[in-house]
């Protein structure tokens, strides 16, 4: 029993350890870590957007950020057509709710949605909105998506502009950014936030009405979902932790099949005993 004892007291000062690099300091300078950290959506409102910038749509054509002003309210989107984490979601969950949408502003209102990756292209543009809406919205209202992509530069002045700050991983080539949209009235005045995706078609179209009569919301509450896949097989200490883990398992299971081998001796020798003269 003591060697069993030992075994199993080995086994557990492994789990102990690997317990405890797992959560040493050194997690919180983890890349990977930092990089989700640094999504964030500040509410700017009532900020006018820089409307000279220029972006190219999903037919490959020129188009400035003001084009899309002056004759209703607009909701502006970030992402990146690569996404394959929580941007489909959230794009379909905004063209689902907006389906459900009858008369009123939200029906004709235009949606942006500008990538933020500099790489993507009109053509990658193109796929995504096909992927993303068909099926999901009639052909009148698909022609009010517009999928943008557009140099550094004008990527930038526009989420600073609205206050959507994201990280880049170059390892996997995955953006971190919050989940959420912005509602831009039609004199491109910042006029209300929706953070995750968690809103109805009525609060939609309630808040569309609202900016289309150029009435700035309130600051809300904020619920930041980031759209990161964290790699945990590429952290630090990962590969020792798994060793660690995998050599425990091992030592524990030596020690339950020498636990089962000494207790089913004791019940022979029970049985010996009690047959006996």
């Amino acid at each position: 029993m003591k060697a069993l004892t030992g075994t199993m007291m080995t086994a557990l000062a492994l789990l102990l350890a690997a317990q405890q690099l797992a959560a040493q300091p050194a997690a919180r300078t983890d890349p990977a870590r930092a990089i989700a950290g640094s999504a964030n959506f500040a509410q700017h409102l009532d900020r006018n957007l820089p409307t000279e910038l220029q972006f190219r749509d999903e037919r490959g054509d020129t188009v400035r950020l003001g084009d899309y002003f002056g004759a209703g309210p607009v909701g502006l989107m970030f992402s990146y057509y690569g996404c394959s984490n929580l941007c489909p979601m959230q794009i379909r969950n905004l063209a689902q709710r907006l389906a459900q949408t009858s008369g009123g502003a939200a029906e004709r209102a235009q949606i942006l949605l500008v990538s933020i990756d500099p790489l993507d292209s009109p053509l990658s543009a193109a796929q995504a909105k096909h992927k993303y809406l068909d099926n999901l919205l009639p052909a009148r209202r698909v022609e009010r998506w517009h999928f943008l992509s557009g140099a550094p530069a004008d990527i930038a002045r526009l989420t600073e502009s609205v206050g959507f700050s994201y990280g880049y991983d170059p390892k996997t080539h995955q953006y971190a950014h919050p989940a959420g949209f912005v509602l831009i009235t039609s004199a491109g005045k910042i006029a209300r936030y929706f953070f995750g995706f968690d809103f109805t078609a009525d609060e939609l179209g309630r808040a569309f009405d609202q900016a289309a009569a150029h009435r700035i919301a309130s600051p809300i509450a904020r619920l930041l979902m980031v759209c990161f896949h964290y790699d945990l097989a590429s952290a630090p200490y990962s590969a020792l932790i798994i060793e660690v883990l995998r050599v425990a398992s091992v030592v524990m299971l030596l020690g339950l099949l020498a636990l089962a081998w000494i207790l089913l001796r004791r019940a022979r020798r029970a049985r010996t005993s009690e047959a006996g003269p």
